[in-house]
């Protein structure tokens, strides 16, 4: 038993610190964190059951009973302890160096994640994404598949009406986190998987397509890349745009899009095809010849969009 008990206790320790590593070098993967969570449970739990099993010797070596000094080293093992996790939660200069190594301080730029009043959900048939603003207004996106789809890219975002980027609302899987990422059998780049987004997504990240740095790209006082202020009754009208690339299929992705309208007085608005990326892998500009898309468009069903102002 022991042995079970000790040999499991250093399996876990062992995955806890390679997944932890791997954690810190390479890109979010969920099936990663998923592991070394569980091996940290798992580890915990192992520890406690150790410990509560060695409880008096553990009482003897914290409380000794040989004088004041014998308390030192428990204090100052104690104090070592809690000052290394201040330092990690205050990121002090050493702490903040190590974590500057790290993949996402490496690539903040490019690695996207939704702003913290967005969920999404997705199942093989269907994929949602909300938005709540502070006020009480919304959008909420459906994308209904007409047969299970379990890795199509999927970017959705909204433009000004002139046509510059405001807010991505919803990216697919591992692209949010790379702009690398494995696709029909080898790896290839954001720009290439979707280049429509891409290319809009270069002003936010201030990172081109072909990965090279865009400096002149920023927020300003008027343009804050958040759909919120955009979401009131007296607010311009915006764009909301869906871009698809199947998988396995080795065409372009196709674009969807819809003028939403806070003058409307149909809350929901069907999003229609306007066009696919052939051709846009350099600049960005949507091809809007779809008189020969072949038959793969019958993958979406419908994308319905509700808006509610305030």
């Amino acid at each position: 038993m022991k042995r079970f008990f000790y040999s499991s206790m250093t399996i876990s320790f062992l995955v806890l610190i390679v997944t932890g590593g791997l954690r810190f070098l390479i890109p979010f993967n969920l099936n990663l964190s998923r592991l070394h969570i569980v091996s940290g449970i798992i580890l915990s739990l192992l520890v406690l059951i150790h410990l509560a099993g060695k409880a008096k010797t553990l009482r003897r070596i914290i409380a000794p009973k040989h004088g004041r000094k014998a308390w030192l080293a428990s204090a100052l093992t104690l104090a070592l302890c809690i000052g290394v996790g201040l330092a990690a939660w205050f990121g002090t200069p050493g702490v903040s160096h190590l974590m500057g190594l790290s993949y996402e301080s490496r690539n903040h730029a490019s690695i996207f994640r939704a702003q913290d009043n967005v969920a999404s959900d997705h199942q093989s048939r269907w994929l949602r994404t909300s938005k709540l603003t502070s006020t009480g207004a919304s959008i909420d996106i459906e994308l209904l598949w007409n047969c299970p789809a379990e890795h199509h890219a999927v970017a959705i975002w909204a433009e000004t009406q002139s046509g510059t980027i405001i807010e991505t609302l919803y990216l697919s899987g591992s692209l949010s986190f790379s702009d690398e990422h494995p696709w029909e059998s080898k790896r290839q780049r954001r720009g290439q998987i979707l280049p429509i987004w891409r290319h809009r997504y270069t002003s936010v990240c201030g990172i081109a397509p072909t990965g090279a740095t865009d400096l002149i790209s920023q927020p300003t006082i008027n343009h804050q890349w958040l759909l919120d202020h955009h979401l009131n009754k007296t607010s311009k009208p915006f764009t909301l745009f869906v871009e698809i690339n199947i998988a396995g299929d080795k065409h372009s992705s196709l674009i969807y899009a819809s003028r939403i309208d806070p003058e409307s007085p149909n809350a929901y608005t069907l999003l229609n095809l306007i066009g696919h990326s052939h051709g846009s892998l350099k600049d960005g500009e949507i091809n809007y010849e779809i008189s020969q898309l072949p038959a793969r468009i019958n993958q979406v069903e419908r994308i319905l969009v509700k808006t509610i102002w305030k």
